[in-house]
């Protein structure tokens, strides 16, 4: 692979990724579109290489990358693909450099701290713990150390895009990155003239440093970022800065942008929720008064409490599509 991290053309407005064709986004974008990343989902990608059982020496581990990149410009786009793969690339690179006394005590460490992550990336794999017996152990030590450093990038990101507030010490900590500790910045710069003009072309080597980049910015052109009122991810408006819907692929159809069917969908599901809201109010009521009542009715008592509890599935049903308002009124007058 020729780059050597994400390669960026900034023009004080626009970034512009050339990779596979050109790719435009503005100020905020680039880490808007990274944090809507699912760490978990890099793992299918991983295990489906062919070549997961041989010895990770350099000619074994060489063909990997462009295979791994490409499958995540596929899946993820082309933001998270670049940083992901460069990731992963010095992962292994300074897994393999370990002494045999750094890498014990890489894994002691991740075992010490064992949890929820630790148990996703492997299970159902060869492997329980970090290693470099094949290329797939060597993967899965990196996607292990990687998820660290992605939970680093989101609350960053988090601390950026969102009204929350943090502790004094979170936000001093990053901006100590644009000051005492700006050698964590790894960011490459060069002016370079093609199209008879002159670029700045920066090469983002990590995802702290694509985040630190986009702030100083974001921060400067005064971006503020917008939470999708159908997907529920942040991103940057464009055209209309009263947007309320992002242009990234809807959860319930991905052929169809959140832009393009978000406001069908909350009229749909305002009013399945007006209809259902108003049917159930009815049986609800109906039960409710028979317990006050006749206290002793135990029967009728049973019937309240399952109609309390099945109607919280029924509202998770409705609101994923997966049953509809006609399933429901029917489910309704079983009581």
């Amino acid at each position: 692979m020729e780059m050597d991290g994400l390669v960026v053309d900034f023009d004080g407005k626009r970034n512009i990724i050339m990779y596979h064709g050109i790719h435009e986004y503005p100020i905020g974008g680039m880490i808007a579109e990274y944090a809507r990343l699912h760490p978990s989902e890099i793992k299918e990608v991983i295990m489906s290489y062919n070549h997961l059982r041989e010895k990770p020496i350099e000619d074994n581990l060489a063909p990997f990358f462009p295979w791994f990149i490409n499958k995540l410009e596929a899946k993820f786009g082309v933001v998270a693909a670049i940083m992901i793969t460069f990731e992963f690339m010095d992962l292994t690179v300074d897994f393999i450099k370990m002494s045999k006394e750094e890498r014990l005590n890489f894994n002691e460490s991740k075992i010490n701290e064992k949890g929820k992550i630790y148990e996703f990336i492997f299970n159902e794999t060869n492997y329980n713990e970090p290693g470099i017996e094949t290329i797939e152990q060597l993967l899965l030590s990196c996607y292990l150390w990687y998820a660290d450093i992605y939970v680093a990038f989101k609350h960053s990101f988090n601390m950026l895009a969102t009204d929350e507030e943090y502790e004094e010490k979170q936000v001093t900590g990053f901006w100590s990155m644009f000051g005492d500790n700006i050698d964590f910045q790894h960011i490459d710069f060069k002016i370079a003239c093609f199209e008879s003009a002159f670029h700045s072309i920066y090469t983002i080597k990590s995802s702290m440093s694509l985040i630190l980049f986009e702030a100083a910015h974001c921060m400067d052109n005064e971006i503020k970022f917008v939470k999708c009122a159908n997907c529920g991810e942040y991103f940057i408006p464009e055209g209309r800065r009263d947007a309320i819907y992002c242009n990234y692929s809807s959860p319930q159809n991905i052929e169809k942008t959140c832009k393009e069917i978000g406001a069908q969908v909350t009229r749909a599901n305002k009013e399945k929720s007006d209809v259902t809201t108003k049917e159930y109010r009815k049986v609800y009521m109906k039960y409710k008064m028979i317990t006050l009542r006749h206290p002793e009715d135990r029967k009728n008592r049973e019937i309240f409490e399952k109609l309390q509890t099945e109607i919280k599935v029924w509202r998770k049903q409705l609101s994923s599509g997966e049953k509809t308002i006609e399933q429901f009124l029917d489910w309704l007058k079983t009581f």
